[in-house]
């Protein structure tokens, strides 16, 4: 097996995108380069699917739309729905919108910094309990979950950064003469509550319960809405074995996945087809990696991780937004 540097298969592929000859060098004829630097969606042949990887720290910080606005980094966007995962930038002293929800699901895991918000049982409610955002809480705000912030309470004390999917559908404002009122909040007939959890402060690691060294912390576990939040954590030098179930190649034939590596390092392999050779990509802090439906990716045989690794992994078991259908079980090689 091949292995394709961290940084490089990536900072390559700008120079690669027109030099269908030199592609080896980067990817091994397993990846094609995007026209984006910081992107390589790998080569799969119909009807699989290839992986998108992009390492978001190498990504530019597009200017804001409009003064004080917040910045943006677009990961997926589906633009007949709406649904569109983003890594948000906000400034120092940031507020909340005002007391206001959203006709769609939305799921977050602060990065770093902070911003804040307040949550609230009634549209008509002005002070509610206070949250403050801060690196790695997780955020699975169900629709109609009112929330916003408050002039006079505290604001975002150091600017800070987000991952967060905002699934298609509407905000709609619940205050009078603020932005996006509407008075259609008198027909809902019940308010939701979101699940906001502080993983590194409230909730420690745990082995699995199959692969006792792999360790993990479930965030959410919804087969109802079809929705799964989680966090693997592998340590320094963790190796597969061959006959491990956990890692092994596998593809989904309806679901949707994104993972994030928070910290350390990781090889994975990606497939063409289930027949073809894998080639082993590896993938640094802050790096994307989005697995669409029949898309195959695995962990890489032996060692998986050089300093160990922490990552997000988040799947739709239809689609990129709730489709209250169960999450199917992975199709193994």
């Amino acid at each position: 097996m091949n292995n394709t540097s961290r940084r490089n298969f990536i900072q390559q592929s700008a120079a690669l995108a027109g030099a269908a000859a030199a592609l080896p060098a980067m990817v091994n004829t397993a990846q094609a380069a995007s026209h984006e630097s910081h992107t390589v969606v790998t080569l799969a042949q119909a009807p699989y699917v290839g992986l998108k990887i992009m390492d978001t720290d190498a990504m530019p910080w597009p200017k804001p739309e409009r003064e004080g606005g917040w910045e943006v980094k677009t990961l997926y966007k589906n633009e007949k729905t709406g649904d569109h995962l983003i890594i948000i930038q906000v400034g120092i002293g940031a507020p909340g919108g005002k007391n206001h929800y959203h006709t769609f699901h939305e799921w977050a895991y602060w990065l770093s910094g902070d911003f804040v918000n307040n949550e609230y049982t009634s549209p008509y409610q002005r002070t509610g309990p206070f949250q403050q955002f801060r690196e790695g809480v997780f955020l699975d705000r169900p629709a109609y979950s009112l929330h916003g912030g408050e002039e006079g309470r505290l604001d975002s004390q150091v600017g800070g950064t987000c991952l967060i999917m905002e699934e298609g559908g509407r905000s709609v404002g619940v205050i009078p003469d603020e932005p996006g009122y509407n008075e259609e909040f008198k027909q809902v007939k019940q308010w939701s509550v979101p699940r906001i959890i502080d993983t590194l402060r409230d909730m420690p690691w745990e082995s699995h319960h199959e692969f006792g060294d792999v360790l993990v912390k479930y965030l959410v576990e919804d087969q109802q809405r079809g929705f799964r939040a989680t966090l693997w954590r592998l340590p320094r030098g963790w190796s597969r074995s061959e006959g491990s179930q956990f890692g092994r190649a596998s593809y989904y034939k309806q679901a949707h996945q994104f993972n994030f590596l928070l910290n350390g390092d990781l090889r994975i392999h990606a497939h063409a087809t289930p027949d073809s050779r894998a080639e082993t990509v590896s993938l640094g802090k802050s790096f994307s990696v989005e697995r669409p439906p029949m898309s195959i990716v695995g962990l890489a045989d032996g060692v998986v991780s050089d300093a160990g690794c922490v990552w997000l992994q988040v799947t739709y078991a239809k689609g990129t937004s709730i489709s209250n259908t169960p999450i199917e079980e992975p199709t193994y090689l």
